[in-house]
């Protein structure tokens, strides 16, 4: 079965289990620490309006590709994984669950050796996962490498409540020969030409952010190829070092990370009506936004002195 009809399945069967945005009242700010049991490592990158959170962890540092393994967080703060299982046929060596939609269908990749990828340059391949069933996928063909005899890789990085599906391609690393792309549920491929960039975030409207690792800007890219360069902006005007772009939701609310102090400091940001301004979680020395669900619920990564944690940070309001 293809990507096209196994996403149209499983988007057209979940329509009528769309979450529908909590209503919160005089709800105030707050930040919680995410950490899977046993994990050294956790990071948070997906979240739904309803509380459900998806990431990956390591049980053990360093952090190497096979140590990854993907996990789903309910609004309780129970955990499961989501692994995928090594076959003949998809011989994973690590997980990584980047996105969960509206509807609850799990994004991700797992990484593997085949076609000669190494350790340090590993393949990844893409997954859907719903209540214990994957689906894989790879690019289609209508992609375009760089090096088409190398080992090319996609990474999906999120998906829509209408099944669009957005991130990037590579064949040789990912810096030079990474295109982002946008891919619709209908079927059309598309891809940046320019290289070392990376669709991240696609809302309903099907506008879409990423980042430019040739600029110290990102984007913003309507449906109809409009584009806004985005740049953290301070109080006095001034920009940050760097600006990544990582999550948009359907109120254009924007997510990501910005690099300040001559690229030393990595803080996780929040655009909301046109302002920027961080949104670390306290005690953090560096910290990243991956994803924004609809009511502004927002979950990223930090450190601090005692380790690598993801994090859920709930706006304030009504």
């Amino acid at each position: 079965m293809n990507r096209r009809s196994c996403i149209a399945k499983l988007v057209v069967s979940l329509t009528a289990l769309a979450a529908t945005t909590l209503a919160w009242a005089d709800r105030p700010e707050a930040f919680t620490r995410i950490d899977v049991p046993g994990a050294a490592v956790t990071v948070a990158s997906g979240i739904k309006a309803d509380g459900f959170i998806v990431g990956w962890y390591c049980l053990q540092a360093p952090c190497d590709p096979t140590r990854f393994r993907g996990f789903l967080r309910n609004p309780e703060g129970t955990y499961q994984d989501i692994i995928v299982p090594t076959t003949a046929d998809h011989p994973a060596i690590g997980t990584q669950a980047r996105y969960i939609s509206p509807q609850g269908i799990v994004l991700g990749d797992y990484l593997t050796l085949e076609d000669g990828a190494t350790m340090g340059n590993p393949r990844f391949r893409g997954f859907m996962w719903y209540q214990g069933t994957f689906v894989y996928f790879d690019a289609p063909p209508l992609a375009v490498y760089d090096n088409p005899s190398g080992p090319h890789s996609i990474i999906p990085r999120a998906i829509n409540a209408n099944g669009d599906l957005v991130g990037c391609i590579h064949d040789v690393d990912q810096m030079d020969s990474m295109h982002g792309f946008r891919w619709l549920h209908g079927g059309t491929f598309n891809q940046l030409s320019d290289e070392m960039t990376m669709n991240n975030g696609i809302n309903a409207e099907g506008d879409a952010v990423g980042l430019d690792n040739s600029s110290t800007t990102s984007y913003q890219i309507d449906k109809f190829g409009n584009v806004e360069r985005l740049a953290f902006h301070f109080a006095d005007g001034t920009l940050a070092d760097d600006t990544l772009a990582w999550d948009i939701n359907t109120k254009s609310e924007i997510v990501g990370q910005a690099w300040t102090n001559d690229f030393t400091v990595a803080h996780a940001f929040l655009r909301s009506q046109g302002e920027y301004r961080f949104i670390d979680p306290p005690g953090a020395v560096s910290a990243v936004a991956f994803a924004i669900s609809s009511n502004g619920n927002v979950v990223g990564q930090y450190r601090d002195s005692s380790g690598t944690h993801g994090f859920l940070f709930q706006q304030g309001g009504e």
